[in-house]
């Protein structure tokens, strides 16, 4: 009879250890020199978001460079199984800067009525003035205002 089994039992072949050998200090050190940079940029969204125009494009850069640096900081701390609170708070400083960025995106996308509103705010001397500022920025300086039509005119977006 042929059989096949080892000779030797305990030279049974072994699976490689999982267990990823901790980070270098250069790797821990790099980390922590994105982390700082992460927050500084987030302090600079922060600080630049309420600048007037054009001065917002900056806020919107500061925002943009965040973001890339807070994803390769926080694919750092997951590769290197950061405690948790680092993990958590970083998410957070992402969330906050994702949140500023887009809010500062569409305020320079929307640059004309953005400008219209800063204008308007700075001339505006009483709180009813300035009410009518905010109201007119909510429906778009009068884009979604539905427009009243002369008589005989017919509407061109009725279905009837």
């Amino acid at each position: 009879m042929n059989n096949p089994a080892p000779s030797n039992p305990s030279a049974r072949p072994t699976k490689p250890s999982r267990q990823s050998s901790p980070p270098s200090d250069k790797e821990l050190a790099e980390t922590r020199r994105l982390l700082r940079v992460f927050m500084l940029l987030l302090l600079g969204t922060l600080l630049t978001a309420n600048f007037p125009l054009p001065w917002k494009v900056l806020g919107l850069l500061f925002g943009l460079a965040a973001l890339t640096v807070g994803i390769l900081a926080m694919v750092n701390l997951v590769r290197q199984k950061a405690p948790a609170l680092v993990r958590v708070s970083t998410t957070v400083g992402l969330v906050a800067s994702l949140l500023l960025t887009m809010a500062t995106g569409a305020a320079v996308l929307l640059w004309p009525l953005t400008a219209q509103y800063e204008e308007c705010m700075a001339s505006a001397l009483t709180s009813k003035a300035q009410r009518q500022c905010e109201e007119d920025l909510r429906n778009l300086n009068g884009l979604l205002e539905p427009r009243s039509l002369a008589p005989g005119q017919e509407d061109p977006w009725s279905t009837s």
